[in-house]
């Protein structure tokens, strides 16, 4: 079916197992991070989480190929194949080998690799929620510094009430219970409304906002004087002599 060299398909193979391996890892992390995958992808756990599993799947083909020997051909890229498909469905199991027999007090021996992958799942996702924590409150500092209450306030509603995003209900009269409360200050409410913009809107919206910077304010019209003309002073020595 291919007619490919024997070093090019151990090649393709390994890349084969590391390429699917890396796919399923951030499918793992843009499924949770829908609104923001790409700030997501870019930081430390997530290339942490896809390094294991790329390195695991890598490991595991390198086994298979010691222990039963490197398959020649086409069938090197179908073995690369299965260990990258098969892999993460081996993350993802409890192997039980010793199961005692009912009424026994004995917990019998099994070694759960899910509950390890799910523990380092953990641990990414924290990294990943403080990155984008220190990125997110970073921009709605700036927000409240560089951008006024009625600015925030105008984008928000027509995200919200104008139906440009899909949100619930509720969210449509969220602007109002934040400007409508007398106990806050105006920098709580700048906060709560740049928060909401960065929910809602999600990240490009409030950094183009910033980009643009405030809005000018109006300009005054410019109100027009109109003097009146002045009649010309004849002089005194002006008169015709007859």
């Amino acid at each position: 079916m291919f007619n490919v060299s024997p070093n090019l398909a151990i090649a393709l193979s390994y890349l084969i197992a590391a390429s699917i391996s890396a796919v399923l890892a951030v499918a793992e992390i843009v499924t949770v991070f829908e609104k923001d995958s790409r700030r997501a992808l870019n930081t430390g756990g997530a290339l942490l989480l896809i390094t294991i599993n790329v390195a695991f799947s890598v490991l595991i083909l390198l086994l298979v190929n010691t222990i039963g020997g490197t398959p020649a051909g086409e069938n090197q890229l179908w073995v690369a194949l299965g260990v990258g498909l098969g892999f993460p469905t081996l993350l993802r199991t409890r192997f039980t080998f010793i199961k005692p027999l009912p009424g026994s007090t004995e917990e019998g021996v099994a070694v759960s690799l899910d509950e390890l992958y799910g523990r380092l799942q953990r641990f990414c996702r924290q990294q990943i929620d403080q990155s984008l924590a220190t990125g997110r409150v970073q921009m709605v500092d700036d927000a409240m510094r560089q951008l006024d209450i009625g600015t925030l306030e105008k984008r928000l509603r027509l995200l919200l009430e104008g139906g440009l995003v899909l949100a619930d209900p509720a969210a449509t009269g969220y602007v109002d219970k934040i400007m409508t409360q007398a106990t806050y200050t105006e920098d709580r409410k700048k906060m709560l409304l740049a928060f909401g913009l960065l929910n809602y809107g999600g990240h490009r919206t409030l950094r183009q906002m910033l980009k643009a910077g405030p809005a000018p304010p109006p300009k005054k019209p410019r109100r027009r004087i109109f003097r009146k003309k002045q009649k010309p002073i004849e002089p005194e020595n002006s008169h015709k002599i007859t």
